[in-house]
């Protein structure tokens, strides 16, 4: 059994144009990849392509309660409080956590999927204990989307993390028991309220009881790059740099401007 395990989900909507910069990015030695595949089933042409790359597919066909359910919820903008238990965004914590249960490893890294790729292994930089976060290079207030998410699901109680670094939940790992426990409580945390809440509890959780455990960090480390911020203009940040860091998430909003910076695989 490899070491390290990075694991992600996907939606049966995908296509494999959609996950194949990440496949071949992420082909690292001593690291297993496990995808969950919402929505999908074995006849998808994303099962053979992945079988094919050595990443393992599994297809979620249970809920919170137990029950058979082979459906869940990606549209954000539909989310309500009864149906944020199968938003994709906050069960795919729940089914890793399930996943992480029974194994050895000793890293995992999760991460999104259709929108990140690697220049190098993240898991020399993965402690074996404790967990890995990395930031946005923005912080609360200063940023409309992530304020009103904050408010909306933590209330008055986001007040405390209104000046701190906003903490991206498409890119983190750490040691499997500690990853396994805040999978877990990033889920729980994140069901019952009225916008996708997987973001803001991750952030919350961060930094308060995983606080201790936590090494955060920033565009400075050269860890990873969130690109979202950067395409709106509320992040100034040099795109001839990409290369330097381990991982690049949100490429895709700067469509094919990205490639004057950085060369996708073929």
């Amino acid at each position: 059994m490899k070491t390290n395990l990075l694991i992600g989900a996907i939606s049966g909507n995908y296509s494999v144009k959609d996950i194949q910069n990440w496949v071949k990015t992420s082909n690292f030695k001593d690291t297993e990849r496990v995808l969950y595949l919402y929505n999908g089933d074995e006849n998808s042409p994303l099962v053979p392509y992945l079988a094919e790359n050595n990443v393992d597919v599994y297809l979620p066909q249970v809920n919170f309660f137990g029950e058979s359910q082979d459906e869940f919820l990606t549209d954000t903008g539909k989310v309500t409080p009864e149906n944020s238990y199968n938003l994709v965004h906050n069960v795919r914590f729940l089914h890793i956590a399930n996943f992480l249960r029974d194994c050895n490893y000793e890293k995992v890294f999760i991460t999104d999927v259709k929108d990140v790729i690697f220049t190098q292994s993240p898991f020399p930089r993965v402690p074996k204990e404790g967990i890995i976060a990395t930031g946005e290079a923005i912080e609360y207030k200063d940023h409309a989307w992530n304020l009103e998410h904050l408010y909306t699901n933590l209330g008055f109680l986001g007040l405390d993390l209104v000046q701190e670094e906003v903490l991206n939940v498409g890119v983190f790992g750490g040691g499997k028991e500690d990853v396994e426990a805040l999978c877990k409580d990033i889920y729980l945390m994140s069901c019952g309220k009225f916008k996708v809440a997987d973001q803001t509890s991750f952030n919350y959780l961060t930094r308060n009881s995983y606080k201790d455990k936590t090494i955060f960090t920033t565009l400075e480390d050269k860890f990873a790059v969130h690109l979202h911020v950067i395409k709106e203009g509320a992040v100034k940040f040099d795109l001839n740099k990409l290369k330097d860091y381990t991982v690049i998430h949100q490429y895709d909003r700067f469509g094919d401007e990205i490639l004057n910076y950085y060369t996708l695989p073929q």
